[in-house]
């Protein structure tokens, strides 16, 4: 009797488990698809549509003329203050790391490779997919993108004595000395293409080389929470988040605040969406 017993049983295990084992790789593969798909989607929504039909450009400084803005909002001064220990590093230092950053995402989640593109080729056009390195007065396109815009979520400026700084909600926010160490500013600002909105135009930016690096990267590890936050109730918004870092640790950055447009397509009314200063 217990032989009979266990023959059935290894004659049931013999038929069952192959099932199991299909059914159990199946359930693995559609968990790694489902979360896959999704990000694909979610992906498709923050970057617009048109991202499966058109590329995406990096657009970085030509350094061809480097003095080009010496007119820039006739807001630069004559004599430039001292700069910061520790934050002159060659203009564009960081600009291979962050293309890489951003190409990797794109290839992971749209299959599409990320064009690499300078801010002086005329084939540029404002009807396509633009992601802007460095602030309009290191920047061609960044300073097109702003001004031809109409934003005023943020803003880059010069302050009285000298200091490069950002204005957002009011407030202006520069690099600052807490006892000998460094803090830069950075943003990433996303804003509707007013030829094409499923082309957004996106620049990541901060005061000094480390800052600029360090919104790619925000941008790169955070978009998911960013959709979330600013593309709910299916509408793609306009918005700026401002981040702060110490400089040489481009990885390690806190949100200070963020402004949003709520209602896309409407006149401009940028509206506080969080403030962590």
């Amino acid at each position: 009797m217990l032989m009979l017993s266990a023959t059935l049983a290894r004659s049931i295990k013999a038929l069952v488990m192959p099932s199991f084992w299909v059914l159990s790789d199946f359930a693995r593969q559609a968990a790694n698809i489902i979360p896959e798909t999704w990000d694909r989607f979610s992906f498709r929504h923050f970057w617009g549509d048109a991202i499966l039909s058109t590329d995406a450009y990096f657009v970085m400084d030509s350094y061809e003329n480097v003095r080009l803005r010496n007119n820039f909002r006739n807001a630069e001064p004559t004599e430039k203050p001292d700069a910061f220990l520790g934050t002159e590093l060659i203009r564009g230092s960081f600009c291979p790391q962050a293309a890489a950053l951003l190409t990797a995402l794109f290839l992971r989640h749209s299959g599409k490779v990320l064009r690499i593109a300078t801010d002086t080729e005329p084939s540029l056009k404002q009807d396509t997919i633009l992601i802007c390195y460095g602030t309009p007065d290191m920047n061609f396109k960044s300073f097109d993108i702003e001004a031809w815009s109409g934003s005023s979520l943020c803003q880059f400026l010069f302050t009285p004595d000298g200091r490069r700084a950002f204005r957002l909600a009011g407030q202006l926010h520069s690099m600052e000395d807490r006892c000998g160490v460094i803090y830069d500013k950075a943003i990433v600002l996303r804003l509707t293409n007013r030829q094409d909105s499923n082309r957004p135009h996106v620049i990541c930016a901060g005061l000094s080389e480390w800052g600029s690096l360090a919104a790619v990267n925000y941008l790169s590890q955070n978009w998911k929470e960013l959709h979330k936050r600013f593309d709910s109730f299916g509408k793609r918004r306009d918005f700026c988040v401002l981040i702060e870092l110490q400089c040489g640790q481009f990885e390690n950055v806190r949100e200070l605040t963020s402004v949003v447009w709520w209602e896309p397509g409407t006149a401009p009314s940028p509206v506080l969406a969080s403030n962590h200063v």
